[in-house]
């Protein structure tokens, strides 16, 4: 019996791919976009999609104000630092 583990380092293919198909099917469907990612789950597909390649991400160094408001939220909510 082969059992085929998902995941894996993304590949650039893999992203090109990705890209494609959240424009063709949208930001909701990723059961629909991994069935073209044998490799990749729904949820890896959405995570790579939300956390890396989504264009409206912000990928610029921080300003120092923004800085300051993170350690500041932080020093408050020190145990919830997932929230910030």
């Amino acid at each position: 019996m082969r059992i085929l583990i998902k995941g894996g380092v993304w590949k650039n293919t893999e992203d090109e791919i990705l890209k494609a198909a959240v424009m063709k099917y949208g930001k909701n469907q990723w059961a629909r976009i991994s069935s073209l990612l044998t490799r990749k789950t729904p949820k890896q597909c959405k995570a790579r999609w939300f956390e890396w390649l989504d264009p409206s991400i912000k990928k610029t160094e921080w300003a120092k104000e923004e800085d300051e408001k993170l350690l500041h939220l932080a020093k408050l909510m020190p145990t919830q630092v997932y929230l910030v």
